[in-house]
């Protein structure tokens, strides 16, 4: 072979080097999930409670004095579906959709708003309380939850025709339920409790975090395998249901309040002064995301490859 034939395959190979690091490079970035997030104007300087969608496109926020926000394209755009005070007087803490028009709000003040219109109208369904709803969670429809102050437990099996309080294990404040399927769920809160049913909430029993830190927030990627955030740096994971938790090492110790997994091993978890950990080993390792806002972030929700975040004074952001 000549001279020039031999450097021109050396070249090439050099090349073809190049493409493959760049390649690889690439490939690990999104594994990261080093997707940028980006700060989206909400055009509202409202506290920012809960936000959910129902699929890549559709989705809600919800906050201070019952503001509710909706977008049609992804979380680019939003606008007030419903301004302050019209649909209560109160903040709207978390908000729950099963379908693009049937959703659900709760307030402190013991307020189970339903939406069968996609937000335009809401009207108040009763409940055996009047104050202290934190959280809310559906698995279809028609049945679903919600928790608040001391140990409240509400069950529904009609889309919120009829709330039912459930007996429960604790009498400390819940600030956060999740259910896994149709049986397996988890209710967190005050104190360390932790509540959980295996049964669909028919029996909720109380499980042992070992702290006595307030837990914010709870997720699980299937019946076995969970999260909790809570204050000061605090992540719990379980991988047996919650027979036992152990404490995950975090690189910060600031105040955590939502955490969400696209899969057993990949997830985020969001909190104080723009705070977004991100980890992809199930938690063993949480690396701090960079952000372009400093406000308490207090809610996330993925779906699919995209991610949503809101937080205090209308801060939303979107990654994916």
């Amino acid at each position: 072979m000549s001279e020039g034939g031999t450097i021109l395959n050396i070249r090439i190979c050099l090349v073809l080097v190049v493409l493959i690091c760049i390649i690889d490079i690439l490939g690990c970035s999104q594994d990261k999930g080093d997707v940028k997030w980006q700060l989206i104007e909400s055009g509202t300087d409202a506290h920012l409670h809960g936000v959910h969608f129902v699929d890549a496109k559709r989705g809600w926020a919800v906050g201070t004095e019952g503001l509710v926000l909706s977008t049609s394209d992804g979380g680019l755009t939003w606008s007030e579906l419903s301004p302050r005070k019209v649909v209560s007087r109160h903040a709207l803490n978390k908000v729950h959709f099963s379908t693009a028009i049937n959703g659900w709000a709760v307030t402190r003040m013991g307020e189970v708003l339903y939406t069968g219109s996609g937000g335009k109208s809401w009207t108040r369904q009763a409940t055996p309380v009047d104050k202290g709803l934190l959280d809310i969670h559906f698995i279809n429809a028609s049945e679903g939850w919600a928790i608040g102050g001391y140990g409240t437990i509400l069950h529904t099996v009609d889309g919120g025709g009829s709330w039912e309080k459930q007996r429960s294990p604790s009498n400390s404040h819940l600030w956060a339920v999740h259910f896994a399927d149709n049986r397996n769920g988890w209710a967190v809160g005050e104190n360390g409790a932790i509540a959980f049913t295996r049964n669909g909430g028919k029996n909720w029993l109380a499980q042992q975090s070992n702290t006595e830190q307030p837990l914010l927030g709870v997720f699980f990627a299937d019946a076995e395998t969970g999260w909790i955030v809570g204050t000061n740096g605090l992540i719990l994971h379980t991988t047996n249901g919650g027979n036992t938790w152990e404490r995950q090492t975090v690189p910060v110790k600031k105040t955590m309040r939502s955490v969400a997994f696209d899969s057993p091993e990949q997830g985020w978890a969001i909190g104080e002064d723009g705070l977004i950990l991100h980890t992809i080993d199930g938690g063993e390792t949480w690396e701090i995301l960079p952000t372009s806002t400093n406000s308490n972030l207090l809610d996330i929700y993925l779906h699919k490859n995209r991610s949503w975040v809101v937080g205090a004074k209308g801060t939303i952001m979107r990654r994916g």
